[in-house]
């Protein structure tokens, strides 16, 4: 259901079941006084239990309708907007004045009555110029984007400033209370426990330098601050000789995954679909202390690898995050080998070998 705001803002909000999904846009009213109204609206939704992840953006709609007079229920155009493709007509909405009940009155069946051409023109024209452009869309994350056969894989090198990797690894120390496992360290925030539904957990604050790094990452576009906000943050720390086994990071942090490296660099390992993702389910592997999905074939090795240096910033998106599975090898050093995406980039060769030290994510 769609709530038109006096604002000009639109806020969606599902009330269908097991579907979990929000929205935002715009609605204007037509030009030179004709009684008709255009939206735009950009709605992230998904279901609860789903174990299938099929919508990993924004989808973007648009309607036309025009207004009857009084306060009598009205219809429109409906009309989807698929990314970079000509806007297709889909349905029909339907309108009516608030209520105090939020009542909707039966649907009409009447045939629509078309706007010209020339206005709806007009119209999208005013809404596309007040559209937001979908999250790691905007032009500043092309440099970052690492073309290949995974898709969906940003890296930014320098995100945080040497002092500001140095402040949050005095923070960690300090305020930190580690659960202590035999592949790394961990502590979960964001969350006081698990939601009896079993996919989800339960929303609780973060601390304040987190909420820093959060909404800095809404403001570069890496989420939305409304259509799905950063939900959780797990702090990792490894030893050398540790790290953690290739697995799929689940519902609890879908649709993407943003991973911020402090101390130490590491190898991160990305690998090629096995076929039987959608296998995964929502337990967790004790033995491997990583969410639980069905053993790799035999001699599978990585697809896309890269060098995490301290200060930068990995984004796994879309198939990325969906499809791929990634890890860390648990050992003292890395060796570059020709599928570490970076080496060039940072003065690296093949064959080169770096100790590890302590490493934060």
């Amino acid at each position: 259901r769609i709530h038109f705001l006096e604002s000009g803002e639109l806020v969606y909000l599902t009330t269908a079941g097991d579907l979990l999904g929000r929205g935002i846009g715009q609605w204007i009213e037509g030009i030179g006084g004709s009684r008709s109204v255009a939206f735009q609206l950009d709605i992230f939704q998904y279901e609860a239990t789903s174990k299938k992840h099929v919508q990993t953006e924004p989808h973007r709609f648009r309607g036309f309708g025009k207004l009857p007079e009084g306060k009598a229920a009205w219809v429109g155009e409906w009309q989807y907007l698929a990314f970079q493709q000509p806007p297709r007509v889909v349905g029909r909405f339907h309108a009516c004045r608030s209520t105090p009940t939020l009542a909707m009155p039966m649907l009409s069946q009447k045939p629509l009555e078309d706007l010209p051409s020339k206005m709806k023109s007009a119209m999208t024209s005013k809404l596309e110029k007040l559209a937001e452009t979908f999250p790691m869309m905007q032009p500043s994350w092309v440099p970052h984007h690492l073309p290949g056969k995974i898709q969906d894989v940003h890296y930014v090198r320098n995100f945080l400033e040497p002092k500001q990797v140095e402040e949050f690894e005095r923070i960690i120390e300090k305020t930190c209370d580690w659960e202590r496992m035999n592949t790394r360290d961990t502590q979960e925030f964001g969350s006081s426990g698990q939601c009896p539904c079993g996919r989800s957990l339960i929303k609780a604050a973060l601390p304040a330098w987190q909420s820093t790094m959060v909404d800095a990452l809404c403001t570069l576009g890496a989420f939305h601050p409304v259509l799905f906000p950063p939900n959780s943050v797990r702090l990792n720390a490894y030893k050398p000789g540790q790290g953690i086994h290739p697995h799929l990071d689940g519902p609890v942090y879908f649709p993407r995954a943003a991973i911020v490296s402090l101390g130490s660099h590491c190898i991160f390992d990305l690998y090629p679909r096995t076929g039987d993702d959608e296998k995964q389910g929502f337990t967790w592997d004790r033995d491997k202390e990583v969410p639980a999905a069905p053993e790799m074939p035999p001699g599978t090795k990585p697809q896309l690898s890269l060098l995490l240096e301290p200060g930068s910033l990995l984004i796994l998106s879309g198939e990325a995050f969906t499809h791929h599975r990634h890890g860390i090898k648990a050992s003292d050093e890395d060796e570059i080998t020709p599928q570490v995406k970076n080496a060039k980039d940072i003065g690296l060769s093949i064959g080169d070998s770096l100790r590890r030290g302590r490493r934060v994510s």
